[in-house]
């Protein structure tokens, strides 16, 4: 009899060590368990780069892709050679960094890295008074979306860089409204739509419509929503994880605080994160692992926090200098560092790095 009795204490003080740690989230599902020997770290170091210069894309040799200003610029952090292309409204660099979608006054062209060769694209004279906007990258490089925005839509055309073939790219079981294109997967493209109808069926003027939801989308624009938020509650995109199965998500109720979430994709329950304050950017690394979100302070200044999302800790909080949130977040490829640049009160160019070291 004391042998089981000692043998069922054994039990019992085993089955306590295993779950003493076990934690759940505010909807009562469990969060995943990090060991209790296992702590994450990160730092978040500045360093000033060029007055206006707001960095996009990294390119292979280590240079820094941006815009200062009004300038498509190359800045290399190491050596501190500065090369400029010239002077455009915007510019976005292609994922294997071969190439660059440009807007001028005159237009839309695309400018080869290698040759040094601008092609023309689209010209900037559009009907109806709506303009001429960059869009998305297709993964592989070989297609570009670019798009002519109107008061309430905008018309997408999908521009392939080997044929030179452009096609209008039309919505097929949705109203395009107030629509942006926000990614492009493997497996389709994702947009952030809004709703001219309410969910009970009104329909008068709303400046932002009823609400806003991302969707992923097909070739031939047939759309699928990846969130089912309700009346009064509007969507931000904060990037997908490498798999294409989770995304960051921040989502605003009316005129209130936005609050970020992750959202698997199948699923449409959006689950929060544990951070209080008001998150206006955030990005999510490549393996799903960290998080890198913006946050707005109290008095309006921001600051960056790195979330571990395994044991959701926060584990490094900084003071940004820039009155302006980042919105262009560079990972490396195994997603333990991020860059992101802002400007300063005086505009000069600040390059924030943040680097997570795993125990």
């Amino acid at each position: 009899m004391k042998k089981l009795l000692l043998a069922l204490m054994i039990t019992l003080l085993l089955i306590s060590g295993c779950t003493k740690n076990a934690q759940t989230n505010k909807d009562n599902s469990p969060k995943a368990e990090t060991p209790a020997n296992k702590v994450n770290t990160a730092e978040i170091t500045a360093i000033n780069t060029l007055k206006y210069f707001l960095p996009c894309a990294v390119l292979p040799d280590g240079s820094l892709y941006g815009m200062t200003g009004n300038n498509l610029t190359f800045w290399n952090p190491q050596t501190g050679s500065v090369k400029i292309k010239g002077s455009a409204w915007s510019g976005m660099l292609s994922p294997d960094a071969t190439k660059l979608a440009f807007i001028d006054e005159q237009g839309l062209y695309m400018y080869d890295l290698n040759t040094g060769k601008s092609t023309a694209v689209a010209p900037n004279s559009s009907p109806h008074g709506s303009s001429l906007a960059l869009g998305l990258w297709s993964p592989d490089s070989v297609e570009f979306m670019y798009m002519y925005v109107k008061e309430w839509s905008a018309d997408y055309v999908i521009y392939n860089n080997n044929t030179g073939e452009k096609n209008a790219y039309q919505f097929q079981n949705i109203p395009n409204f107030l629509s942006n294109p926000v990614d492009w997967l493997n497996n389709g493209l994702l947009f952030i739509v809004h709703a001219n109808k309410s969910k009970t069926g009104q329909q008068e003027y709303r400046e932002s419509g009823y609400r806003s939801d991302l969707m992923l989308a097909d070739q031939t624009g047939n759309f699928t929503p990846l969130t089912s938020l309700r009346d009064g509650q509007f969507v931000s995109y904060g990037g997908i994880t490498s798999d294409n199965r989770i995304i960051l998500v921040l989502v605003r109720e009316g005129n209130a605080r936005s609050s970020a979430g992750l959202l698997s994709v199948g699923n449409p329950k959006i689950e929060f994160l544990p951070v209080l304050e008001h998150t206006v950017a955030g990005s999510i690394c490549p393996d799903g692992r960290f998080a890198l979100l913006i946050t707005a302070a109290e008095g309006g200044r921001l600051n960056a926090q790195v979330l571990d999302l395994m044991s959701r800790t926060i584990m490094a909080k900084e003071d940004l200098t820039g009155n302006e949130p980042p919105r262009q977040f560079m990972w490396n490829k195994d997603g333990r560092s991020v860059s992101f640049g802002q400007l300063d009160d005086d505009s000069n160019g600040i390059l924030y790095t943040v680097q997570i070291d795993e125990q």
